[in-house]
């Protein structure tokens, strides 16, 4: 099992202002670390599908998704619907084309991470979040909800979430204290 946390990072919607998950991983591809890696996930349907499928291939620590979220605090998300929204254009002008995200998959899959502890880290560090059982229907929770479908199946699962980071937070000055307090909630 590789020892690294991925932190999959989404890339700018359409004409997005200020894309927080594009700029933590632009800062962690500047900061080597011993303990997180990045990945850059593309904002289309099928593509997204791909490189969530590959990730849940791969043995990683554990694994989190940085969306861009809405509002002053930031999200923890650990809840994964089986609904998409199909009227949603991704960056190629395309539809998902399909209400869920697998056929054969629960209505819902939760998170094995200690996100209590996750919030008590975070909020002991300075860092205004709370946590969101609505992770939206766009592709932060199709990759979310394909990641806890995959890790289901498993005997022992691998820690999976979604944090969606505010528009309104400075992601340089939270980032050090949400990656330690990532590190921390870990089992």
């Amino acid at each position: 099992m590789k020892e690294k946390i991925l932190l999959a990072c989404f890339d700018v919607f359409r004409d997005e202002e200020v894309c927080r998950s594009r700029e933590a991983f632009l800062w962690l591809k500047k900061k080597k670390s011993d303990d997180f890696a990045a990945r850059l996930l593309t904002v289309g349907w099928e593509e997204n599908r791909r490189e969530t499928e590959e990730i849940a291939g791969e043995n990683w620590r554990a694994v989190v998704l940085l969306g861009n979220g809405r509002g002053g605090e930031h999200k923890i998300e650990k809840l994964g619907l089986n609904a998409q929204g199909t009227n949603i254009l991704d960056n190629q002008s395309e539809r998902c084309g399909r209400d869920v995200i697998i056929q054969e998959g629960k209505a819902a899959y939760f998170s094995v991470w200690d996100t209590e502890k996750l919030l008590e880290e975070m909020r002991g560090s300075g860092i205004p979040c709370q946590i969101s059982y609505y992770p939206g229907l766009f592709l932060c929770n199709g990759s979310l909800y394909r990641l806890l479908h995959h890790e289901s199946k498993k005997e022992r699962k691998r820690p999976t979430l979604l944090l969606h980071l505010s528009p309104e937070r400075d992601i340089e000055k939270d980032l050090p204290g949400i990656l330690e307090s990532l590190k921390r909630s870990l089992p």
